[in-house]
């Protein structure tokens, strides 16, 4: 059986890569990878953190329900690939889009993104806080805290962590 190709333009939410198989998502971050480099280029951004994330955040998304599981990325300059997943694929596919997302994650943009933080070392100390809420109102969702990139280093993420 031949295996689909994979077109960028047609992932609009994690619910589009919930059923393709290992070789297509081996397709798919290699795709990724290739339109972060193109806008990178033309556009500049934070290069290494994200492409050293698109396979972490592409089995995020697989395994975990975003936005009703709770993804708090504690560095969001390493959100490329999460934005590239969460219906923002065109801002990096299309140069005439670049623009329209920022370097961050960033609320208005979607409701995949909580927070408006940088690198803050406060995922943590957020993922506590969210778990608590969720516990006391009896919900039932996952609350997932992505560290990354120097961000244990910071005293908020030792706090979060006592």
């Amino acid at each position: 059986m031949a295996m689909t190709e994979i077109n960028l333009n047609n992932i609009h939410s994690p619910a589009d890569i919930k059923n393709m198989s290992v070789d297509e998502l081996l397709q798919l971050a290699a795709r990724m990878r290739s339109a972060l480099m193109d806008k990178l280029s033309a556009v500049g951004g934070h290069v290494g953190p994200n492409l050293g994330m698109i396979e972490a955040t592409i089995a995020l998304h697989y395994v975990f329900d975003a936005p009703k599981d709770k993804l708090i990325f504690d560095v969001s300059h390493q959100t490329y690939p999460h934005k590239m997943l969460t219906g923002r694929m065109e801002a990096f596919t299309d140069p005439a889009h670049y623009g329209d997302v920022t370097g961050y994650t960033n609320p208005r943009e979607s409701p995949y993104d909580l927070f408006s933080i940088g690198h803050t070392s406060t995922a943590l100390a957020l993922a506590s806080g969210m778990a608590k809420a969720r516990d006391i109102a009896k919900e039932q969702y996952n609350v997932v805290a992505i560290v990354g990139d120097g961000a244990l280093g910071g005293g908020e993420a030792l706090e979060g962590l006592n």
